[in-house]
């Protein structure tokens, strides 16, 4: 879907898609992993339609994924209100989420190439975070210019991509 659908379209389509998801109520205890695992799969998607924006909307879309971006509200059904307001990034109880949203921030920094400014487009992360993402960019070659040898950032960050989808879609493992 992500590689054959306009973009912008598929951008704002898995965006809206992901604040409705957000409406709805909280999941039993027992489907947190899986509401967990369904939000990090539209992350994922949110990462591989910025990849390819060009530069100048991406840095316009930015400013409206930002909550998407930085924003948990699954953490314990009992704290959903807290959660509206904590960062994806420290999101807790999914290790998937969190990876999931870095790896749609390094698509952003990949079509940017400038972290100080994506980093005021996402204002509100903490020092923290910021030092986080900025080892992920250099992990995924997102800092500089893309290599001529060797893998690329966007080749790094496909196959993180493609990593985490694999952990979305693998069914949990029943306990007998």
């Amino acid at each position: 879907m992500t590689s054959k659908l306009d973009p912008v379209y598929g951008l704002t389509t898995v965006h809206a898609n992901l604040k409705v998801f957000h409406a709805e109520p909280p999941p039993s205890p027992e489907d947190e992993e899986v509401r967990a695992a369904t939000y990090a799969f539209g992350l994922m998607a949110v990462g591989k339609f910025i990849l390819r924006l060009p530069a100048e909307i991406a840095e316009e879309e930015l400013p409206r994924l930002k909550g998407t971006l930085t924003t948990v509200w699954f953490h314990f059904p009992s704290l959903l209100m807290y959660c509206l307001s904590t960062q994806s990034l420290n999101d807790r109880s999914s290790l998937i989420v969190r990876e999931s949203a870095a790896a749609a921030i390094t698509a952003a920094q990949l079509v940017l190439r400038d972290e100080t400014h994506l980093f005021t487009l996402l204002d509100g992360l903490t020092d923290e975070k910021k030092n986080l993402l900025t080892y992920l960019f250099d992990k995924h070659g997102a800092r500089s210019l893309p290599s001529t040898n060797g893998s690329s950032g966007m080749e790094k960050l496909e196959r993180e991509l493609r990593r985490l989808d694999t952990r979305t879609s693998t069914p949990l493992r029943g306990s007998n």
